[in-house]
């Protein structure tokens, strides 16, 4: 209830206002579980993280593109890096 108050998940409603979790639901729970338990972010943080997640996923890139990315400073120079 808490990642729904925080507008971090909208579950769909059944006629008695019963939640009903969605795959995708459950695995973006599972997200928020890992960057909160294991990596220690608090949900400002989370919901940050997620809508950057979205938008590059709006640009076509996806978190693995991304990874691949930090080998860039390597390649432009200290002009990015600084």
């Amino acid at each position: 209830m808490i990642y729904e108050s925080e507008s971090l998940i909208k579950p769909q409603r059944t006629a008695t206002n019963r939640r009903r979790y969605s795959e995708d639901d459950i695995r973006r729970v599972r997200v928020i579980q890992f960057l909160t338990r294991q990596k220690g972010v608090n949900l400002a943080g989370v919901k940050y993280i997620l809508r950057l997640l979205e938008a590059l996923g709006e640009q076509g890139l996806s978190a693995t593109d991304v990874h691949e990315l930090d080998s860039l400073d390597e390649v432009a120079g200290p002009s990015l890096s600084a």
